[in-house]
């Protein structure tokens, strides 16, 4: 039990702490709808149960302890966040155009953005790399370490999905509507930092 809600507690920390994954499901609201939103949330949280499996076959460890690749993975997020701050900057837009509606219209494309955006994080890496090594017993069984996976993916895709609904308010969409173009150049600002960050 102790070990469940030291992951509980550590998870939540992280989870709600800003960086990609928030800025991008905020994004996905801001130039889309709710529901494109909330199946970016879902990718983000198959990327959580990505990164469980990875992390309870060792897979990460080789991945952390071979500075070559996880230099290269590094390289590879910083270039596809800042891709989507590039997005964000000079594509942001105050409505949706019928080109946009086309394109998400079976929201499979916001999945995908959201699973990659997960899996790319170097930061999510890390974490599952310190939850399975720092705080897991080595006698838990690889049963239980799926559940608290499953867990940690499922309470992910209920915080991004509150996240959703909150952005995509639409009483408080028409309030701030003229300063959405300025938050979401904010936003695209933001990410193109947390490239270079990754990146130096």
């Amino acid at each position: 039990m102790l070990e469940f809600l030291t992951i509980a507690i550590l998870h939540l920390f992280a989870v709600a702490s800003p960086g990609p994954d928030f800025l991008l499901v905020t994004r996905q609201c801001l130039k889309f709808d709710r529901t494109v939103a909330i199946w970016a949330s879902a990718g983000i949280a198959t990327g959580i149960l990505f990164h469980s499996f990875i992390a309870i076959t060792g897979v990460s460890l080789i991945i952390s302890s071979n500075p070559e690749i996880f230099k290269w993975l590094k390289i590879l997020a910083s270039i596809y966040i800042a891709y989507l701050g590039y997005l964000s900057i000079f594509k942001s837009s105050t409505s949706v155009s019928d080109e946009d509606k086309r394109d998400n219209e079976d929201y499979f494309g916001s999945f995908v953005l959201g699973l990659i955006t997960n899996i790319l994080n170097p930061k999510a890496i890390l974490f599952f790399i310190t939850v399975f090594t720092a705080v897991v017993d080595a006698s838990t069984t690889r049963l239980l370490l799926s559940i608290y996976g499953f867990y940690m993916s499922l309470t992910t895709f209920i915080w991004f999905t509150g996240i959703s609904y909150i952005f995509s308010n639409q009483g408080l969409r028409d309030k701030y509507k003229k300063f959405i173009p300025l938050f979401e150049k904010s936003i695209g600002v933001v990410l193109i930092i947390i490239a270079l960050g990754l990146i130096l």
